[in-house]
């Protein structure tokens, strides 16, 4: 009897691993239903539009799908995603495709001098198409024209005045020989800048942002002849003291384009709001420089006119914590750009519109 049942394990063994393979070949040859995933995306962060005109939205969806604005009167989109401005206010995009579905907002602007957000409108040297850039005339033709502060250049002189210029020599804006490093507080006083006709002074880097806080206006400064602290030292001192005697803390932004004399004003200085100026055109190293320059103690970065304007350099800034914007804005697409990718600031020299 014990025999026979060892004679039959063979057999049982045998067929039980037919029966294994059988149903594992079954496995693998049944039909599988797989749930094709329908991923709706956009090539911005929101649309901003001015009223009556359009601006194209990128809508990805490999399905098909139907897409609507939620307030036609605000504003109007086309299949291929023609956004149209009808009436200043604000509104949805809705696309669909199949049980997904996906949004994305809307902001019809009057103007462009319209504000959306923190955005800063911001006067490159003031208005300085009209006025003797880098004045108090320019700075205040940029405020009456709308822009939120105005950006300006700051010289350390021999005799440590801080004196509101833009090119090392004289020749350009006063039409005189001369370096601007040479000139004192008194001595500046007899040289104009010109520009259409108008003359003006040479300004402080005091009387700039006493003017500004009288404005409750931002300033944005440009420290020249920055090579690191190796020639600017103490010169950083006495940039920080005047923000600070002016009140102008909240409201002021310190940029340069070296690394090095970042990290010098971000180690004596850390209640100085700090700006590092990317002058390249290429986008992956701009998003390079913007890890340097968050190490560096960066807090707001500027990408020049030549760069590429980009959601997805936007998105990098703010992931690293930094507030981004163009130098040097020239056309109201780039500033629809900036608004769209959700920037911070647009910096123009022409009037803001």
């Amino acid at each position: 009897m014990m025999k026979r049942r060892l004679q039959s394990l063979p057999a049982c063994f045998t067929f039980l691993t037919v029966c294994f393979f059988f149903f594992l070949l079954l496995l693998l040859t049944a039909p599988r239903r797989i749930q094709a995933q329908t991923v709706i995306s956009f090539d911005r962060a929101s649309v901003n539009v001015m009223k009556g005109k359009s601006r194209q939205l990128g809508i990805r969806c490999k399905d098909k799908y139907t897409v609507r604005s939620t307030d036609t009167s605000i504003a109007t989109v086309t299949h291929s995603g023609l956004v149209k401005g009808k009436k200043p206010g604000d509104c949805e995009i809705v696309v669909k495709s199949g049980d997904e579905s996906a949004t994305i907002p809307v902001h019809v602007l009057r103007s462009l001098r319209s504000k959306s957000g923190e955005f800063l409108f911001m006067g490159h040297r003031g208005y300085q198409d009209q006025y003797p850039e880098n004045t108090i005339p320019s700075f205040q033709g940029a405020l009456d024209y709308g822009a939120d502060g105005v950006e300006f250049d700051v010289w350390c002189t021999k005799s440590q005045d801080l004196l509101v210029f833009h090119d090392a020599t004289l020749n350009r804006m006063c039409k005189k020989n001369g370096s601007i490093r040479s000139l004192t507080d008194s001595s500046r006083r007899k040289y104009k800048v010109t520009r259409r006709g108008k003359k003006a002074s040479i300004p402080t880097l005091e009387e700039t942002l006493r003017f500004l806080k009288q404005n409750d206006a931002w300033a944005f400064i440009h420290l020249k002849y920055h090579g690191g602290p190796e020639y600017f030292g103490e010169r950083a001192d006495l940039v920080a003291d005047c923000v600070r005697e002016t009140g102008m803390t909240e409201k002021s932004v310190v940029f340069c384009s070296s690394g090095s004399t970042v990290s010098f004003f971000k180690k004596n200085h850390p209640d100085i709001a700090l700006g590092f100026f990317y002058g390249g055109s290429s986008a992956a190293q701009a998003r390079s420089y913007m890890s340097k320059a968050k190490r560096w103690g960066a807090d707001w970065f500027y990408l020049y006119q030549k760069a590429p304007i980009t959601y997805q350099n936007v998105k990098f800034a703010h992931e690293l914590g930094l507030k981004i914007g163009l130098y040097q804005t020239t056309t109201k697409k780039q500033i629809l750009d900036l608004l769209d990718f959700g920037a911070d600031f647009s910096m123009m020299y022409h009037k803001l519109i």
